[in-house]
């Protein structure tokens, strides 16, 4: 009897994991089969290389898994979707909470090519003189042709004191910058009174402090009866949507439209003002230049969109970054950073790539920097004086 039970047991042990084995499997398979995808050789290949491949070990199992996920994302051919391991997702996050090391420069993707989108102020980056739209065709002698965005910004940062060389391509030119990194302290606002009636905001990015801190601005300005703004948006890379969301909630009445996602598929979602919108009857300047980008040019066209009788953009063409990055943890600590939408302005205009043009044109020059001279900034106050 006891010789039965045991034979029994022993059956019934193997059929339930036979099962679940198989169940768990063809859940893989089955999930995509039936969206007409057969995962087959994939399995197969994985199989092969397991059990064939010459000094095949438990260490390659992960490089393998993290190379099928990063083919996945690249065969998008999306240069701001990205697969990030468990190392590059901790410094990811480290780099959206206000402080790392590195040069302090934001970049992107541009007509294909690795492109600074702006130095951020009192950093490295700016102090060796990198400007907005300059391409860096090599790092430490790589090329940055097949690099991703996450692998390259992986490599230009590094510990201070470290240095790295980029080679840069300005125009015509190509020149290489030797810059040491440092701690890098991520700035978000500036407040100063001109002329005793008008508010200049330097807005440097729309990361997790912004809002608060523009809601303490907000309240200085009520407080001084404050009618006019200069908001200086000049080399803000951008941030988080919520953070463009909530300070345009100051400048735009409730209801209004902010922005607008294109989700695809004839898809349009509308983002609206929550208010209160007290800003929304003040003269407003807003200053933009080939470094404002993301969130920056969601709330620059929005209030040019919403409020066109009292607000003015001067400078020049902004970025035109304007995809919509959603950010999905992984098992393991890994991620992926996935382009879900494009913004559109209030209007339906597409950000990607075009970017905001200003209403009144003012490029910035070298020679007028190296004198200390703002001309856009002057400009500023120049139209504010005329409302």
């Amino acid at each position: 009897m006891k010789l039965d039970l045991k034979f029994i047991f022993i059956l019934t042990l193997i059929l339930v994991i036979g099962f679940w084995t198989g169940y768990f499997f063809n859940q893989k398979l089955n999930i995509e089969l039936q969206k007409g995808t057969d995962f087959t050789p994939f399995f197969e290949a994985w199989h092969e290389i397991e059990t064939k491949f010459y000094n095949f070990s438990e260490k390659d199992k992960e490089k393998m898994l993290y190379g099928a996920i990063q083919g996945l994302v690249d065969s998008l051919g999306d240069p701001y979707s990205d697969f990030l391991s468990p190392e590059e997702t901790s410094q990811f996050k480290e780099n959206l909470t206000g402080s790392y090391e590195g040069i302090g420069a934001e970049i992107g993707i541009r007509d294909n090519v690795l492109t600074i989108i702006s130095p951020i102020k009192g950093t490295p980056a700016e102090a060796a003189g990198l400007l907005p739209g300059d391409k860096i065709l090599e790092v430490n002698g790589e090329s940055t042709k097949k690099m991703s965005l996450i692998q390259a910004v992986m490599k230009i940062r590094g510990r201070r004191g470290t240095m790295v060389n980029l080679k840069i391509k300005r125009g015509d030119q190509i020149f290489n910058k030797k810059i040491i990194r440092a701690k890098i302290d991520i700035p978000t606002l500036d407040l100063t009174i001109l002329k005793n009636d008008i508010a200049y905001v330097q807005l440097y990015n729309f990361y997790e402090d912004a809002p608060s801190e523009f809601e303490r601005v907000y309240q200085e300005i009520l407080n001084k009866n404050i009618k006019k703004i200069i908001l200086d948006l000049r080399n803000n890379p951008g941030g988080y949507l919520s953070a463009a969301v909530d300070i345009g909630n100051f400048f735009i009445e409730k209801g209004r439209i902010i922005v607008k996602e294109d989700l695809g598929e004839g898809k349009v979602k509308e983002i609206k003002s929550k208010g209160p919108g007290t800003l929304s009857s003040l003269k407003i300047v807003i200053l933009i230049n080939k470094g404002s980008a993301s969130a920056s040019e969601i709330l620059a066209g929005a209030l040019k969109e919403n409020y066109p009788s009292n607000t003015k953009l001067i400078g020049e063409r902004s970025f035109g970054k304007g995809t919509v990055q959603e950010f999905v943890p992984l098992k393991g600590g890994s991620s992926l950073k996935l382009t879900v939408a494009h913004w559109l302005l209030p209007s339906g205009k597409c950000i990607e790539g075009n970017g905001i043009s200003p209403d009144i044109e003012i490029l910035e020059r070298k020679e007028d920097i190296e004198k200390g001279k703002d001309l856009q900034l002057e400009r500023g106050i120049e139209e504010l004086s005329k409302f």
